[in-house]
């Protein structure tokens, strides 16, 4: 029997989210950073009520907003900052900035 073939498909009846997960599992790191980002965006409601979308009866939250926190937090993160000191100190502007399109991204403004 195959990995593919013991993985049992969700009926209409069953929920979707106890199932298991077919694909790559995050690493520690990477996993700890989206717990991260998780933590940061419930700490900016109107944040999360911007990125998120109704999915049947329940809002769900986008996950262009887990990732822009992700890389957010990400940054700080290479700099030393612990977990406590990210989430204090990150705002909503650095997540929705986490990503400049300009090609700029790094590089301290004057």
């Amino acid at each position: 029997m195959t990995y593919m073939e013991e993985v049992k498909e969700p009926t209409p009846d069953d929920d979707i989210w106890e199932q298991p997960v077919i694909g790559e599992q995050p690493d520690g790191l990477t996993n700890d950073a989206l717990g991260l980002a998780h933590k940061a965006l419930d700490k900016f409601p109107e944040l999360r009520k911007r990125y998120s979308r109704l999915a049947g009866p329940a809002a769900v939250l986008s996950t262009g907003a887990v990732l822009l926190a992700g890389i957010a937090i990400t940054r700080r993160l290479r700099r030393g900052e612990t977990p406590d000191e990210i989430l204090e100190g990150l705002t909503p502007e650095e997540i929705e900035n986490a990503v400049r399109l300009d090609g700029t991204e790094g590089e301290e403004e004057e």
